[in-house]
């Protein structure tokens, strides 16, 4: 038997006795012991019973918390709990789903308590809102011959979008699809919009997240790390770091597996029940939830955010809920002109499109000022249908959150 699992053994002896200080410091030894674990090698060769057993270990810590007597801690017992939960929920994956029972538990407890006491901390998950960063104007570049404008299609039917774009590998932006979401505003007396910075603190504001932070996972200062939502937008949207200062970006991310409140303002397309690799179309009549097998991220960040020129192997819609973004794409047939990364980042181009480095192209990559593309720019309310393979590169224009959809 491992000593991870006489620690997990010992800590929920424990609190079947109602020993919680015991329980805690067993689990707390349990989750600093597993988390080694998951940490060495590649993440994709962890055995999946170690993501099972951090995810129980952060579970019986966390309510140890819960059992701390008010004189021996402070108000942000339930904090941390939530903190810890969410740890597990991020580490575990499918391994964790059974946190999110005591995850709604302790929200509820948490989302009652304030609602009567004002010096409770879950107050602080309400964020007074000032003056969001200036847009920033797209550097569109249509009078290049190379250059095609992105058409705009409303609301095709599924048999036109599958015959003139997905069948066609031919990218186009869609309008008039994601009005009924609540999270458009549009619905529910816009109660539910996500432009609304405090409805997100108020959802989710005391929850854990992943931010990447820096200007590119191509560049040396990319890191990490983990922080509250509430203390993301009041550090990153809010009030930006200075110009030279790393930017901070909830980058595809599976958001709504963490907060399932969340995944109720939002509808996976129709579009995504369809295929043209030869498997059988989903009925788009049915649940558009039960479409299996869509990968569904978020992405949330403040202007100037990149995603470098790259390419993903899935169907893709990225659907613009805040903000826009400037797009730009690239057939998987110039995929020579774009010089791919050597090794295993042979998805992402070197070429830097815009900016201070894309002067260098010329000497440096002198095929890509060849290759033809497509431009333009996604608004709020609108889907871009990216083909399998096909290279995109994206900017953020100001305050912006998208949904991807990834679907075979």
């Amino acid at each position: 038997m491992q000593v991870e699992d006489v620690l997990l053994e010992r800590a929920a002896a424990s609190a079947d006795k109602e020993a919680w200080e015991r329980a805690g410091l067993l689990a707390e030894e349990a989750v600093h012991r597993i988390w080694d674990r998951l940490h060495q090698g590649k993440w994709n060769d962890v055995d999946p019973q170690w993501r099972q057993r951090f995810a129980i270990a952060c579970e019986l810590l966390a309510t140890s918390y819960l059992h701390k007597p008010a004189d021996a801690g402070n108000l942000n017992n339930h904090e941390t709990a939530i903190e810890i939960l969410d740890t597990g929920l991020l580490m575990a994956g499918p391994y964790g789903r059974h946190l999110h029972d005591t995850m709604d538990k302790i929200v509820a407890d948490v989302d009652s308590s304030s609602t009567t006491d004002s010096t409770h901390p879950a107050k602080k998950t309400k964020t007074s809102v000032g003056v969001l960063p200036p847009a920033l104007t797209p550097n569109l570049t249509t009078d290049s011959p190379l250059c095609t404008s992105l058409k705009r299609v409303k609301a095709p039917s599924l048999l036109e979008f599958k015959a003139s774009y997905m069948t066609q590998n031919c990218p186009v932006i869609i309008t008039d699809a994601m009005d009924e979401w609540p999270a458009m505003g549009k619905t529910h007396d816009g109660r539910r919009h996500w432009a609304n910075l405090n409805y997100l603190c108020r959802v989710a504001g005391r929850r854990t997240v992943p931010i990447e932070v820096g200007s590119s996972y191509l560049e040396d200062n990319w890191s990490q790390t983990l922080m509250t939502l509430h203390k993301f937008i009041d550090e990153h949207i809010l009030h930006p770091p200075s110009h030279n200062a790393p930017t901070g970006y909830l980058a595809q991310h599976a958001l709504f597996e963490q907060i399932p409140q969340l995944r109720k303002d939002i509808a996976v397309p129709d579009y995504c029940a369809l295929s043209v690799r030869g498997r059988q179309d989903v009925d788009a009549d049915d649940d558009d939830d039960d479409v299996d097998d869509v990968v569904v991220n978020a992405w949330f960040g403040p202007p100037n955010t990149i995603s470098p020129l790259h390419f993903d192997p899935a169907q893709n819609l990225l659907c613009q809920i805040v903000g826009s973004k400037y797009v730009r794409l690239y057939a998987s047939t110039f995929s020579d002109h774009l010089y791919p990364v050597p090794g295993y980042l042979s998805n992402t181009s070197q070429v830097v499109v815009e900016g201070d480095g894309a002067q260098a192209n010329a000497v440096q990559f002198p095929r890509f000022l060849e290759a033809p593309y497509w431009e333009g720019v996604l608004g709020p309310g609108e889907m871009l249908y990216i083909p399998p393979r096909c290279w995109h590169y994206i900017r953020s224009l100001d305050v912006s959150f998208s949904v991807s959809f990834w679907w075979d």
